[in-house]
């Protein structure tokens, strides 16, 4: 029935419905203006530095909008088709995997973290999964503050959940977009505090160098 399935449903690519030869490929012209691996300047802080896999902008953008905000979870695969692709594995060799979340509130609007949807079926590789951090209190949307005010918003917003220690290990943290860093800041200064002992973030996309 498989046939019959890629007849129905035929494989495009997520940026631009060109046929591919697989549902989450993309087409060699849509992966030419997305694909950017690079660590991120001006990440080194409590973070030992962000890794980012494409660029934030065109169809990787409208992808992760799409997957954000109107519950597109047909582009899973596009993004682990990305992330298979990730050119430096011995990053990913961190004890645990810690995604950061979302508010409760967000939550259960969303019904999903999407960086869970991302990240989770291709990190398991590499890391354990650990869903250890929370959001205390909730903050406003980043995009329309500035560096300083991002800062603030985030500052005591995240903690470590009960009965979760962190001590002692090296710590992947995952987030779908690195916009001035402060959120992934935010959360690996709370981890650091709880013992461990470092903390690499890798991102989806960014807008940065």
């Amino acid at each position: 029935m498989e046939w019959l399935t890629r007849l129905i449903f035929p494989a495009r690519c997520p940026g631009c419905e060109q046929s591919v030869p697989s549902h989450g490929d993309w087409c060699s012209t849509c992966y030419g203006k997305v694909w950017h691996p690079r660590l991120l300047d001006g990440s080194h802080g409590t973070l030992s530095g962000c890794y980012c896999l494409t660029e934030y902008r065109g169809p990787m953008r409208r992808l992760l909008q799409q997957l954000k905000y109107h519950r597109a979870l047909k582009y899973e695969a596009a993004c682990h088709y990305l992330l298979a692709r990730f050119p430096w594995p011995d990053v990913l060799h961190a004890d645990w995997a810690v995604p950061v979340p979302l508010s409760p509130e967000r939550y259960e609007k969303r019904g999903y973290n999407q960086t869970e949807v991302i990240f989770r079926p291709w990190i398991e590789s590499y890391a354990g999964w650990y869903d250890c951090l929370q959001r205390v209190r909730t903050t406003e949307a980043q995009w329309h503050l500035s560096r300083s005010e991002r800062a603030a918003n985030l500052h005591k917003a995240f903690s470590l959940q009960y009965g979760r220690p962190v001590r002692g290990k090296k710590v992947l943290l995952l987030d779908d977009i690195y916009t001035t860093g402060a959120t992934l800041e935010a959360c690996a200064k709370t981890l650091k505090k709880a013992g461990a002992v470092k903390v690499t973030g890798l991102v989806m996309a960014s807008g940065g160098r």
